[in-house]
């Protein structure tokens, strides 16, 4: 089963929808700080990091507080939290806190994505005790040597694999998916992944590099192309993004973007420390990059301009671009 079915498992027309009185997904970054050094990921190169003036930062608890409280203002309860954006959230020692939190708070699903090296007993029975419903594990390597060249660093591949395995006994109700990233896969590797992941976990799959917002500055697809997206459709050329119109991630820095792959915080419409989401979601920095979107400016945003991520969002929204701009100006 791919994520990309997961995530759309049941799901409404976006278009049916438009405006929403409250987001359908909610991105929280526990961290931004990574221990890999992924080629494919923006976080794994510190110079471009530097460059857009992105410092390392870990969310306090008392904010992810604040932010489960601004919740209570919107007219339901949230649909998904999705407990990762740009760095590897189990560096935060309170993310198990932080789901049993979210899930005391009325949320009816919490996931998180994680590289799994700092899996261990005692934490995978916190992670099931605190209610995580999802955990996407993304597998950089079949080997000690594969992660040296993808993640840059050394691991015990054996060891990693015993975690996964321990957290899948483990798991219950909680959903354990494993994927790697097709980084010109052989043929044998991709059976090999296969095989040895299939028995401990919920699902597995293997996911095409589709690279990032800013994609202009760096191969985050390493040559590879890819023509179809994770569900495996064709790539469409879509001129619209949907983010905007139904998701809203909060950096851990309290800024909030549009976008989960917008890595430099190029698109920024509030800041949940002085504003509260609500406010955020009907206000009128948010209300201007969706027509921007609408009205075919994407390129006017430095993330937007070249974004590949585009290409995976379920929705095609571009033949319905000048409706939903009618809409919005209602």
């Amino acid at each position: 089963m791919t994520l990309q079915n997961l995530r759309v498992a049941q799901r409404r027309s976006l278009v049916d929808m438009v405006p929403l009185s409250m987001p359908l997904m909610i991105r929280v970054d526990p961290t931004n700080a990574c221990n890999f050094r992924c080629a494919y990921c923006p976080t794994g190169h510190s110079d471009l990091l530097k460059q857009v003036g992105r410092s390392k930062r870990t969310m306090d608890f008392a904010l992810f507080e604040k932010i489960l409280g601004d919740l209570r203002e919107f007219p339901e309860s949230l649909e998904k939290l999705y407990l990762y954006k740009d760095g590897e959230p189990l560096l935060n020692k309170r993310l198990p806190d932080m789901i049993a939190a979210a899930k005391a708070a009325g949320v009816s699903q919490v996931w998180t994505t994680s590289n799994g090296s700092l899996l261990n007993p005692e934490l995978n029975q916190k992670l099931v005790d605190a209610g995580l419903d999802l955990i996407k594990l993304s597998i950089q390597g079949l080997s000690a040597d594969a992660y040296k060249h993808i993640a840059g660093v050394q691991i015990d591949y054996e060891k990693l694999k015993e975690q996964i395995a321990d957290l899948h006994r483990r798991a219950g109700k909680l959903h354990v998916h494993v994927k790697i990233v097709d980084t010109d896969l052989s043929t044998e590797d991709r059976e090999r992944f296969v095989q040895e992941f299939s028995p401990i976990a919920t699902s597995v799959h293997i996911d095409p590099l589709m690279g990032w917002s800013m994609s202009g500055v760096r191969d985050f697809q390493l040559g590879t192309k890819p023509a179809q997206g994770p569900d495996g459709k064709q790539l469409s050329g879509k001129r619209v993004c949907a983010f905007p119109f139904y998701t809203l991630s909060v950096n851990s820095d309290a800024s909030v973007s549009v976008c989960c792959v917008d890595w430099a915080h190029e698109t920024v419409v509030g800041d949940v420390s002085k504003q509260s989401l609500r406010s955020i979601w009907e206000g009128e920095a948010l209300r201007e990059f969706r027509l921007m979107q609408l009205e075919f400016r994407r390129s006017e945003n430095r993330a937007c301009g070249d974004c590949q991520y585009l290409e995976t969002l379920a929705d095609n929204i571009d033949v319905h671009a000048s409706d939903l701009r009618a809409r919005l100006l209602r």
